[in-house]
């Protein structure tokens, strides 16, 4: 017979370790606002530029199954438009990503081949020679692409700002909604970035890391620690699923500026702390599993105009 003192225990621990989750997950979320700052902040520049990259992440077991899940990403983003006045700055842009999974057991989720398009929307108004306001709106249509609902697109907009208390520090503030990671959230954020010479800077934002040395006038090292979550919402034999992947990217990857306007670049990393979620098309949460830990690999081109 059970021991109902033993099994409230047991299903009191259950609680606070999907509460304790719950937090980590909101905690790495929240200090993304300042990536999106950063992007936005990075997004003047790569308006005049095409960049396309590869990153592979081998098979790797799903906690608690005898399923495995492997992914290969491939993405290409381009400019649409771009406009630069005496004080503001906006444009738009193009990103598209392939996603290849694959499941060793089609019986958890039968999709092989995800799509997400991204129409990002950018401003920039210079206040002052000190104070720079960032605007963002991102809407994206995620899924399998074989049917298209509502379910499939999300939007994230931020505003934000730079403050320059010296030629090699900035401070950086941000909030951000969205509705697209974990469900509709927002959330405010703090972070500084600081150049302490010529060949290198570094990123400081919670997890969100990022330091850069140029070994060379031509040659980068880069090593990078984020956040990366992807959403997805599936159709398949007439029943809808949303599909989520979640991880903490560690990486180390060289960058070669081989002309003025063109650089290939290659990393290698980590995923830690992954995870993966599958809710049905009324929300319930059918797989909510942690991945084991897996090496990436990555690549890239950039050209700029």
């Amino acid at each position: 017979m059970s021991n109902p003192s033993l099994d409230g225990l047991s299903k009191n621990n259950k609680v606070w370790s999907m509460k304790l989750r719950n937090i980590f997950a909101l905690f790495l979320l929240g200090s993304t606002v300042l990536s999106f700052a950063l992007q936005a902040q990075d997004f003047k520049k790569e308006m005049k530029a095409v960049r396309t990259n590869l990153s592979i992440t081998p098979d790797r077991n799903i906690e608690g199954t005898n399923v495995e899940l492997g992914i290969n990403q491939w993405g290409i983003m381009s400019p649409i438009y771009y406009h630069k006045a005496e004080k503001w700055a906006w444009g738009a842009g193009f990103r598209y990503e392939l996603s290849d999974l694959d499941f060793s057991n089609n019986s958890l989720l039968n999709e092989s081949t995800l799509h997400a398009i991204d129409l990002p929307m950018f401003a920039a108004y210079d206040q002052s020679d000190n104070l720079q306001w960032i605007f963002l709106f991102n809407p994206t249509l995620s899924g399998d692409f074989d049917h298209v609902s509502a379910d499939g697109m999300n939007y994230m907009t931020m505003a934000g700002a730079r403050y320059k208390m010296s030629e090699s520090f900035q401070w950086i503030f941000g909030a951000f909604y969205s509705t697209g990671f974990n469900d509709n959230t927002f959330l405010p954020g703090i972070g500084f970035s600081w150049e302490p010479n010529d060949r290198s800077d570094f990123l400081f934002a919670g997890p969100i890391l990022r330091y850069r040395y140029s070994v060379t006038d031509s040659l980068d090292f880069v090593l990078d620690g984020k956040y990366s979550s992807n959403d997805w919402n599936t159709y398949n034999g007439g029943v809808e699923r949303d599909l989520t992947l979640r991880s903490y990217q560690l990486s180390a990857s060289l960058q070669w500026n081989f002309s003025e306007k063109q650089a290939v670049y290659g990393g290698v990393g980590v995923e830690l702390a992954r995870e993966i979620e599958i809710k049905n098309d009324a929300g319930g949460v059918l797989h909510d599993k942690d991945l084991k830990t897996a090496p990436l690999f990555e690549l890239g081109y950039r050209f700029r105009f």
